[in-house]
């Protein structure tokens, strides 16, 4: 739009001085009038190139502004301001002289009445001089922080954490001191930690390495994050650490600190090591009375809880307790078209929760647009709250695609296998433990949480011999393909040995 207002300038500067030209200068009606205008188009189309000029130097190639609007805003005043007395001097004859000494009493008055708002002026001009910010910082001054949005002539807007937007008047910038994180560079954000003086510093280490090892969503990778002791409290019993990570967000800081606190959470309790000063006594399992579990069975087991997007180790095998577990299904061991069934044949309008969540759902719809346009987003929506599998949606997805080659570039971005969900009292990894098949076979992640009742090689015999371990034998007999025509005797022989029998 820009460059078509320049393009219409210049061509009626052109048209003017055209028909002056051409009409009969001898006419007084026609010739001052064109010759005037004429002048002042030039005077316009003159002061529209500086500008273009400026706005082309303070651009980047992305057309970008690499610095505040104030260099424009500024510039601008000036080209159209000597753009206007050139034209009225040597255009119009008139005599400036005057004009610039009432200019000058008036820009007097004028100073005095706006103190305020020239002196955030001339502090706009002096962080545009200095430029110490640039859109896109993060910015911390005293109890207001945020990431910086735009660079006005007199203020600067801030995107808070909350979401709202905070307005600083350049002169508040000017004066005090304020804490500068460039766009792109990490900062390192400290979480405390509060563990009980009775558990050896290393094994409170080793667990929290190992949470930073397995990775939280957010934390940079370079600088590594640590983990360091900081001290004993002896009013208290406690021995204080202080995990240290980076994020190339500032402005998600506390969100970080909640993701990095609660893998912890979760890696701590499955070691028994409690994240307050006081000690406990090891969590007893608490079991769902529908879920088949009896309680002196479950006394055999042990409870273990995990954390969202954890993975559950291979060489675990036992139940779901509570929560719910996504397993890798072998790609012959799903009828693709029986599962799609359902799902293409569900009716639109319904009012249904979605069964993934929504930032995944989004992602997939993002990447079907490109070959189904905007219709993409209502598509994934439905088909996201009838399957609780990221797999089935991109199958789903893909029915809708009539190019084949576009269908393939589609699901080239799809997970590699299909998932099955686990719930209260599904069973899990026995296939694996009773080595029908590899151990690392199937990758089982945590949805939002996982409370799983484990049974180690020692004590599954329990599930053999137990008079109400009969439901949970044959939970474990549908689990899985491999399984379900074992029987019942042989499963019970299976379970019963400490170490299992290799596959016939």
């Amino acid at each position: 739009m820009s460059y078509l207002l320049s393009a219409l300038l210049v061509a009626s500067t052109a048209l003017t001085w055209l028909l002056f030209v051409t009409l009969d200068p001898e006419r007084a009606a026609w010739a001052p009038v064109l010759r005037d205008a004429a002048y002042f188009l030039t005077a316009l189309s003159a002061a529209r190139f500086v500008e273009v000029l400026v706005s082309t130097l303070v651009d980047d190639s992305d057309g970008n502004s690499r610095t505040t609007d104030l260099v424009k805003v500024m510039s601008s005043i000036v080209i159209y301001i000597a753009a206007m007395l050139v034209w009225l001097h040597y255009g119009m004859a008139f005599d400036i002289t005057s004009l610039l000494a009432t200019s000058a009493i008036v820009s007097l008055v004028l100073g005095f009445a706006l103190q305020n708002t020239l002196g955030n002026l001339f502090s706009g001009l002096s962080i545009e001089l200095e430029r110490p910010l640039r859109v896109g910082d993060f910015i911390r001054k005293g109890s207001v922080e945020g990431e910086v949005v735009a660079l006005k002539w007199r203020s600067i807007f801030l995107r808070t954490p909350d979401g709202s937007s905070v307005v600083l008047p350049n002169s508040t910038l000017a004066t005090d001191a304020v804490e500068v994180v460039r766009r792109g560079q990490p900062v390192r954000i400290a979480v405390p930690l509060l563990v009980p003086d009775s558990i050896p510093p290393m094994r409170v280490l080793k667990v929290a390495e190992e949470v930073l090892d397995r990775g939280v969503p957010g934390i940079a990778e370079d600088p590594l994050p640590s983990v360091v002791l900081v001290g004993p409290e002896p009013e208290t019993g406690v021995m204080r650490y202080t995990l240290r990570c980076y994020t190339n967000k500032p402005i998600d800081t506390a969100s970080l600190a909640s993701r990095v606190l609660t893998a912890l959470w979760y890696a701590f309790d499955r070691s028994d090591i409690p994240m307050t000063g006081l000690s406990r006594s090891p969590i007893a399992p608490e079991l769902p009375s529908d879920a088949g579990f009896g309680g002196e069975l479950a006394e055999h087991g042990r409870l273990l809880r995990f954390g969202p997007g954890e993975t559950v180790p291979p060489e675990l095998a036992g139940f779901v307790v509570d929560g719910g577990l996504h397993e890798e299904v072998l790609s012959h061991e799903i009828d693709l078209e029986a599962e799609l069934a359902p799902i293409l044949a569900a009716e639109f309008g319904q009012d249904r929760m979605a069964l993934i969540p929504t930032g995944v759902i989004r992602k997939v719809a993002r990447q079907a647009a490109l070959f189904l346009g905007p219709v993409s987003f209502t598509l994934a929506e439905h088909y996201g709250s009838l399957t609780t599998d990221p797999y089935l949606l991109y199958q789903a997805l893909a029915t809708r695609v009539p190019d084949p080659l576009d269908r393939e570039r589609f699901l080239s971005n799809a997970p590699d296998r299909p998932l099955r969900h686990l719930q209260s009292g599904d069973a899990f990894g026995w296939a694996g433990r009773l080595q029908f098949e590899p151990q690392a076979t199937r990758k089982r992640t945590v949805v939002y949480s996982a409370d799983l009742l484990v049974f180690d090689e020692s004590r599954q015999a329990a599930l053999a011999n137990h008079p109400e371990a009969a439901d949970l034998r044959r939970k474990i007999l549908i689990s899985s393909p491999l399984l379900s025509d074992l029987g019942m005797d042989i499963l019970s022989a299976r379970l019963g040995r400490r170490q299992p029998l290799e596959k016939a």
